[in-house]
């Protein structure tokens, strides 16, 4: 891989302050290689964060000092500042009244006016963000949505594997080719890389190629992968933990998602009830992908949940080429291109039926143009 390795170094050793985020919902790969990011990048003495968006799994092979979290908080302060060199200030208050905040400046003698007051934007912070398997900073979830103008003004580097990214980052790291998110990074942290960054790199490796029975594995992956043992990554403990771990109800459950199953033209749909999703696979997700690339001409998965009595929350998956939170946007979906969710006060029937004709309709549309 012919990486930006200067650049990057470079961003990095400037920053001191780093968020690692990624793309919403995200799979064991992503997770995996965002703690061994914040492994090397804490023992290069910076303060890191991780968060993402949705579910995230508990993996046991990863350190339990591991913190990752939802959301990002408060990312920057406003600043009020008035200049007090000629006007001493004997009391200060505040009050909030119809949506306003008024603060009342009492001088010790005589008068402060406009001129002597000031604002500006504080620090950030984040004075870097590391970007990981997202094509676009939508991708992100509400961290993007919530935060527009720290995404825009903070470098960020974009690390993906998605020939859809859009390229959005100061630093673009984008490699089609590779097997994982974790195979890319490999090649950037191999030089610090200890116990623990090798397990969750291979951890990461494992998950995306499915043992490495994916296409994409190459001789090179495979010796990757060896050079990461002998490091001493501990695989028996990933294979536990991503294969052998899966209870009876976790599996009853899947097998549920599978026994409803309906396809009609180009969409599957399955449900489960209240109290099954409770106990489901940590990789969810990703087997709900695969379903739909293991069925002819399917392009969107659909699994509907019963929330509460009169309340259905719809998960929409997508296929690589169609933009999910596009096709749910009219019903207030939330999400990103690969996964968008919706809400509705219906119960599960009626909220099938709408949300499949809405979607069904659009990607007729779709269809047709392409």
């Amino acid at each position: 891989m012919d990486l930006p390795l200067e650049q990057l170094s470079k961003l990095v050793s400037n920053s001191n302050r780093i968020l690692i985020t990624g793309s919403a919902g995200p799979n064991v790969d992503l997770i995996s290689t965002a703690v061994a990011w914040q492994l090397f990048l804490t023992k290069q003495k910076k303060i890191v964060d991780v968060a993402f968006v949705g579910n995230i799994s508990k993996l046991k092979f990863l350190p339990s000092s591991t913190k990752i979290k939802n959301d990002v908080g408060e990312l920057g302060k406003f600043k009020i500042i008035l200049d007090i060199k000629n006007t001493k200030v004997k009391q200060l208050s505040y009050d909030i009244s119809d949506d306003q905040l008024v603060i009342d400046v009492v001088p010790e003698e005589g008068i402060l006016k406009a001129e002597d007051l000031s604002t500006s934007q504080g620090d950030y912070k984040y004075d870097l963000v590391i970007c990981l398997g997202a094509n676009s900073f939508d991708a992100l979830g509400k961290i993007f949505s919530d935060n527009r103008s720290f995404f825009h003004k903070v470098p960020v580097i974009n690390i993906d594997r998605s020939v859809l990214n859009e390229n959005f980052a100061q630093l673009n790291v984008i490699e089609s080719g590779a097997t994982s998110l974790a195979e890319i990074s490999y090649h950037v942290l191999k030089k610090y890389i200890d116990k623990d960054i090798a397990t969750c790199l291979l951890a990461g490796m494992i998950s995306a190629t499915n043992s490495f029975q994916s296409p994409q594995v190459s001789p090179g992956t495979l010796e990757l992968a060896s050079e990461l043992i002998v490091k001493g990554a501990r695989r028996e403990q990933i294979v536990e933990a991503l294969y052998r771990t899966k209870d009876i109800d976790t599996l009853r459950n899947w097998g549920r998602v599978l026994s409803r199953l309906r396809k009609h033209k180009y969409i599957i749909s399955s449900y489960l009830q209240h109290e099954e999703a409770d106990n489901l696979p940590q990789d969810f997700q990703e087997m709900v992908k695969d379903l739909i690339l293991s069925t002819p001409n399917a392009q969107v998965a659909i699994i509907y949940y019963q929330a509460e009595f009169h309340q259905t929350e719809a998960w929409v998956y997508t296929i690589s080429n169609l933009n999910a939170l596009d096709l749910v946007k009219d019903l207030s979906g939330e999400g990103h291109r690969r996964f968008a969710k919706v809400k509705l006060d219906k119960e599960l029937e009626a909220a099938r039926e709408l949300i499949n004709k809405r979607i069904e309709d659009k990607l007729e549309v779709i269809n047709s143009a392409s």
